[in-house]
This record gives C-alpha cells, structure tokens and sequence, in this order.
C-alpha cells in the first residue's frame, strides 16, 4: 500500500473516513447500548483490521484473521449483526468523502460479501428452504448504490424463519414480474439516500395499486434519518423487527 492510500486510513478528523481502531470501537459499543448489539465488542482492533484487509484485497488473509478471532470466542452472530453492517457503512462513508474511489469500494464490498458467504451456513445453522415462510421480497432500485443491507437483511430474516429473497438493481418491469409469479407475502424497500424517495414511493405505489401488498422500507437512509422517513416515505412499516412483520402479515 503507498503511503496515500495509507493516509486513508489514519484518523484525522477533518473529514477523513475515521476507521480509527477507538472510533470502530465507539460506534459498536454505542450499537451495544443501544441494544442493536447485544455482544461484548472485546477487540477494538479488529473491524478496523478487517475493513483495511478488504480493502487492500486480501480476502484469504482477512478469512484467516476472522476464523482466528472466532477461534478466540468471536460470535458468528456478532460479526453478521455489529461488524459487518459497521464495516458496509464506513465503506458507504469512505466512497462519499472522495476518500475511497467507486471501483475501490466495489472490491471491498465483494470481498465483505465474500467473508460473510464464508460464514452463512455457521449463522443460521441447517435451513429447510421449504419450511420458511413467510415469503418476502427485498429489493432495491435502479441505479442503487447501496446493495449490501439488502443481503445482510435477508440472511437475518432467514434465521428468523422467513424466506426472504433479494432483487437488486431489477427494472420495474422484472420486478413486477418477480411480484406477479413469486408468491411473495410483504416487500421491503432499501433507500440508501435522499436521491431515492422520489423513485422508491412511485413504485411502491404501483405495487400496492397492483399487488395489494405490504410494504417495508429499511436501508441507510431510513437508519439515520428515521424522522424524515415517517413523512417522506409511503410504506407500512420503518425497519420493522421480526414481530412487527408478522403481526402486518396477520392483519394483510
């Protein structure tokens, strides 16, 4: 790596992407008390030493570095549910402040997904596809940058016991088309910025004038912005927990 590229890394404050190992750390321990979290967050090195081996493309050295940490007592359950969402997010962060290109922070995000393929099957244990139910649909939009909430939202749901599927970057045709034939019960929208609402309530109109179903909306935006996405957003739900989602499945 050449020292500009390892600037990125160094904590400045002025803008820069903070992945101090202490601000990693602050922001799972925050995760904790707000009761998103419920592990202890032992290593406060490690998010950010996972997040500079993705992002140097190191995907074998960033495996070794995690089945070490899980050797250690590490929860698989931890990892999917406060670092990885953390390091997706500080990545998102990076690509807006210029400090990491496009194409970068596309590697990076691949080589997470990579990581978290790895340890899918140790997260929700032996899954029999046709006893989940209900069946939902997530999807983002055309265009969408921000693709991997999606893929950790399902694999959550999943555990949960539901059948959750992910659409992204469909064109409004193909996915009406997934909505016409898939026998999905609820959609959940992910709107990663302010860019999107526009777009993301004319379709979601369009679902419930000709499908009738509910719909969910979660994502960046909706994470950081839930007062503003109450008014501004025509759904039924704002990231919902599991109980919420059957609760509007058994009311629909």
């Amino acid at each position: 790596m050449n020292n500009d590229t390892q600037s990125r890394f160094d904590y400045s404050g002025l803008g820069g992407l903070g992945i101090h190992p202490e601000s990693l750390a602050k922001i799972a321990l925050s995760e904790i008390a707000k009761g998103s979290v419920n592990q202890k967050f032992f290593d406060a090195d490690l998010a950010a030493s996972i997040f500079s081996s993705i992002v140097k493309n190191e995907p074998e050295l960033t495996i070794k570095l995690l089945r070490k940490e899980i050797d250690k007592g590490l929860t698989v359950e931890f990892f999917f549910e406060g670092i990885a969402p953390i390091i997706a997010e500080k990545l998102g962060d990076s690509w807006k402040q210029d400090a990491l290109t496009f194409s970068e922070v596309t590697i990076a995000i691949s080589n997470l997904r990579l990581l978290c393929q790895e340890l899918e099957s140790k997260y929700f244990g032996p899954i029999n596809q046709f006893q989940l139910t209900p069946k939902i649909l997530l999807f983002t939009l055309e265009n969408e940058n921000h693709t991997f909430g999606s893929y950790l939202a399902a694999l959550k749901l999943k555990k949960e016991g539901f059948n959750a599927q992910v659409a992204i970057g469909y064109s409004e045709s193909d996915l009406f088309k997934l909505l016409e034939f898939g026998g999905f019960q609820l959609v959940g929208l992910s709107i990663g910025s302010e860019s999107m609402i526009n777009q993301g309530n004319m379709i979601t109109d369009r679902i419930r004038k000709n499908f009738a179903l509910p719909i969910a909306a979660g994502g960046s935006f909706v994470t950081h912005h839930k007062t503003l996405s109450k008014t501004c957003l025509d759904v039924d739900l704002l990231e919902p927990t599991p109980e919420e989602m059957r609760v509007l499945l058994e009311v629909n």
